[in-house]
Order: structure tokens, then sequence, then C-alpha cells
């Protein structure tokens, strides 16, 4: 692994400590080799040569980053290397033009080390998850436009087909995709129309099973860079908060920097595709490790072209009401305006050190993905804030819920099965059929209610500190009828009564209560 420093951040704004920070990484990296050069960030997909292609991962740190992706993924390919797995760090931006040089060291530091980090944890990328695009950047000559625009590349999610759950009725990456582009095949599974996909990333966070590959953006490579961020002892600044932002977010900080807006050193930025990846979990964790806030650094709801601004708002409430019930303070989770620059300003101006102190991380890590992390991080802040036992937040963003059975349940099944996360199971022993559910796994999508063909399940959007502390209960439980001749199981008692309230006096009904499958055909 290489990281690249251009040496012109030295003397950029208030200018960097770049014999400090390269010392820093190498201590902390033995393995990672430090290189230093003049005029990368005129031209940066020139400064990439030969020497570089046979590295695994490429850490860039520039004094600016706009305009210049394009390049320099062209030239990453030419040479070799996985254009979506090169991180490039604005650390003018940042760092030299925001801060003074002592705090812009350190954050620089800090960056570099979570660049570091998410670039180890990139997986890598295939060819489904490269979408070709012609198009130009910046102004064109009219000479150029007599030719055909130069081909980039954008990264796209993909499916991993083997933990899917679509077969299972699961639609719920399908259901948060902004532009429609995925949805079932006939046989069952989840398809992505490459053409139709914006690479937003909504859809990946969601997914239940982690079944869809975000090559430069995945959940993994998002948890180390925020690990990397807030777990580095050795670097002096504090307190420390987390900036979301998308690739329209640079340019508003810049602003900032070029205008002489100070904010403090502490908020450390993590650039996504869209806003719409942070979930509330990704809000909920940093604020669980110790973070003093989590800013979202939104484009206004006319210009994201996306449309989730409406969807991050919703999500930020229910974090602030959450937190209102927990006894902390709602001003920990911020939304932030790009086109506000007085605003923007003032917003960020205050960085108080956390409320309380953070949670034990002895492995270091910060689980954003998993079945469990929501649950996890919500139950580890209710300690922290020794909230109370029965605490709870109906909202129509929670990424808990909360599921009922309401009288008539046969025990047939089809909830269980059409649950995606397992919140639902159905289990069996030699006496009885019983249908449990846990609310540490509910994500409340609501597949289960129209699986249900008796319309008794109930789903609310719903955090409950006390169904997430009390585990897997029993919402159903029938003794299970055994066949009279071979004495396999034949279905719940409920469901035996059901089928001969419908059939009434029909002359199949004494078969069917009595007997198994195979029997039934056996007699017939």
């Amino acid at each position: 692994m290489i990281v690249l420093l251009c040496q012109e951040l030295e003397t950029l704004g208030h200018g960097l400590d770049l014999g400090a920070v390269a010392r820093w990484i190498e201590e902390r990296a033995p393995g990672v080799e430090v290189r230093r050069a003049r005029g990368p960030c005129r031209s940066p997909e020139r400064w990439l040569d030969g020497a570089f292609s046979g590295t695994d991962r490429l850490v860039l740190g520039l004094c600016a980053t706009t305009g210049q992706r394009h390049e320099l993924d062209a030239r990453a390919r030419k040479l070799g290397l996985d254009p979506f797995g090169l991180e490039v760090l604005n650390l003018g931006t940042s760092c030299a033009l925001a801060h003074p040089r002592p705090q812009a060291t350190e954050k620089a530091k800090l960056l570099l080390g979570a660049g570091l980090a998410r670039a180890e944890a990139y997986a890598g990328s295939r060819p489904e998850n490269a979408k070709p695009l012609l198009s130009w950047d910046g102004q064109v000559s009219r000479r150029s436009l007599l030719t055909l625009p130069p081909i980039r590349y954008e990264a796209v999610p993909s499916i991993q087909e083997e933990t899917c759950s679509a077969r299972a009725g699961c639609r719920i990456c399908a259901k948060a995709c902004p532009p429609r582009a995925l949805g079932p095949s006939d046989e069952g599974l989840m398809v992505l129309n490459k053409a139709q996909c914006t690479g937003c990333g909504a859809c990946v966070p969601l997914c239940p099973q982690a079944a869809i590959n975000f090559p430069g953006a995945s959940p993994s490579q998002v948890e180390a860079q925020i690990a990397a961020l807030l777990n580095s002892p050795s670097v002096a600044l504090h307190p420390r908060g987390i900036l979301f932002h998308c690739g329209k977010g640079v340019p508003a900080l810049e602003a900032l920097a070029r205008k002489g807006l100070s904010y403090p050193a502490g908020w450390l930025p993590v650039e996504l595709p869209c806003l719409g990846m942070v979930t509330p979990t990704w809000i909920l964790e940093p604020l669980n490790l110790g973070a003093a806030a989590v800013g979202l650094l939104a484009c206004p709801p006319t210009e994201c072209r996306f449309g989730q601004r409406q969807i991050l708002e919703g999500r930020a409430d229910y974090c602030r009401e959450l937190l209102r019930t927990m006894g902390g303070s709602p001003d920990a989770v911020r939304i932030l305006d790009i086109t506000d620059e007085a605003g923007l300003a003032r917003d960020l101006s205050s960085l108080r050190a956390p409320e309380v102190s953070a949670a034990p991380n002895p492995a270091g890590d910060v689980p954003l993905s998993g079945v469990r992390a929501t649950a996890q991080a919500v139950l580890a802040l209710a300690e922290r804030y020794e909230a109370p036992p029965d605490g709870s937040v109906a909202h129509p963003h929670s990424p808990l819920g909360v599921v009922e059975i309401r009288p008539g349940c046969t025990g047939c099944g089809a909830c269980a099965f059409a649950c995606p996360t397992r919140a639902l199971t159905l289990d069996r022993d030699e006496e009885a059929v019983s249908l449990s559910f846990d609310a540490g796994l509910c994500v409340g999508c609501g597949e289960c209610i129209p699986a249900c063909p008796e319309a008794v399940v109930r789903v609310e959007k719903v955090t409950d500190l006390q169904a997430l502390s009390r585990g897997r209960r029993t919402l159903f439980r029938d003794s299970e009828v055994r066949c009279e001749r071979c004495g396999a199981p034949v279905a719940p008692r409920a469901m035996l009564d059901r089928i001969s309230a419908i059939l009434g006096e029909d002359r199949a009904v004494p078969a069917i209560v009595k007997y198994c499958l195979t029997c039934r055909g056996t007699l017939v």
C-alpha cells in the first residue's frame, strides 16, 4: 500500500507538517510506503506512472479533488489498478485551508489513517459493478463536440444471489431504490437494471442479509473509516464529530475555507455517493463510540438528484427523538444545508464534548451492518444514558419494529417464511408448534403482513427498549395433531379447526383432520 502526498500542502493556506504526518503513518502502519511529490494537484492523473502498477491499495492526499476523479480513474485503469478502490482525500479543503497548522496536521493524520483503513477494507469489484458512461467534464470546446466524449465508469451495486432473500419474498431494497432500478425476475431473483441505476447506494445498508456489494462505498469500508476516525487516541484532536456529505458537500466546505469562516477541526468528513445511505444505525453508532455529534451536510430538497432529503430528515428526526427519550441532547444530530454558508458556519461552530463517555470498544470496530447492528447500538446508548427500561419511540422512520399476532392465527408459518431477517420463526417439537419473535432482528419491513392468509399480523414501526432487552418470545403456540395411522405430524390444531369451519360437512374433512398427506393418498 502506498500513500501519495502533494508537497504543496505544506504551503497551502495554513499549511500541513507533512513530515509529522508521514512519520505518524509509518509508525502506525510499518508496511505502508509514504511518498511526497510536488505538483500532482494540478494534474493528478499524470502523477500516477508505471511505478505504481503493482500496488494493491493507493491513498492520495491532494490539495483539491474537484473535477479530477475521472482522470484519476482512467489513469488507474491503464496501470491495472481498480479505480473504485482508489482513496482520494481532499486535505486542502478539509485541513490546510480550514484550520491552523497544528490542528490541520492532526486532522490530516486522522483522515489519512481512515483512508488507509477504508482502502484495507475494500473487497474489490466485479465487471457488473462498472457502469460505462459517455460524458464530458467541465467546459467543452467546439472541436470536442465533433468527437465522441470520453468513456468513464460509475460504480453501481450488484446482488449476491446466494445470500439474497428475494426468493422468500423480500423486497426491501426494491422499495428503497429511488430510480426503481431493482426488481424481481421471473425466477424470483432480485435483478439490478444497470442502465437505470444512478449509483446512489440507498439500497445497500437496508439489505438485511448484506447481499448487495457496492465497491468504494460498502458498509464494511465505512465501518473501518469511522472506527479509524474515532479510535485513534494518539492524535490530539478532541472533541470529534462525524460529518457525512456527498460530492456536493466538498465545494460548500471549500467555500467556507476560502472566505475564512472557521469551524472546529474535530469535524471529520465521511464522503458517500448520497446521504440516502445514512441509516439511523450509521448515525447512532458513532455517538455510541464517543462522537460528540453527527452532522449531515445535505443538498436542498430541490437539488438532491436522488430525492433523498425527506428520508434523511425523517431518519435524523427519529434519532433526535430517541436521544430525547433516553435523556440525551437532540442537538447531537444535525442536518446542515450546503447552500446556506452563514448557517453552515454557525451550525459547525459548536462541537462540545460528548455528554457521556464512549462505550468500551476493545475490538475497535464500528458495526454498521448486520441484522443486529441497530439493536446493539440502541441498547448500548440506552445503557450509557441510563435510560428507563420501558422507553419506546414510535416513529415512521424507526429502523426497528414490533410484530403482534391477533387472535385467529393458525400456525401456518407463512409470516415466518416471508420474514427476511428471521425475526419471526416457526419451530416444531414433538407436541406443539410455536411462532416466536425477536425484536432485535425486526426491521419493521412489513413483508409478513401480506403473507398472512388470516390477516392477523400487525407490525408497528417502534423502537421498544423492553422488547429489545427481552429477546425472543413466543407469540403463538398450539398442539400439533398426529396422524392416526403413522404418527407423523398433520397440522396445528388451530389450522385443522379453521379448515373444518371452512369446509363444513364436506366428506373430505375426517380424512384431512385425522391423517397426514401421505396416508391420505394411500387411503384414497
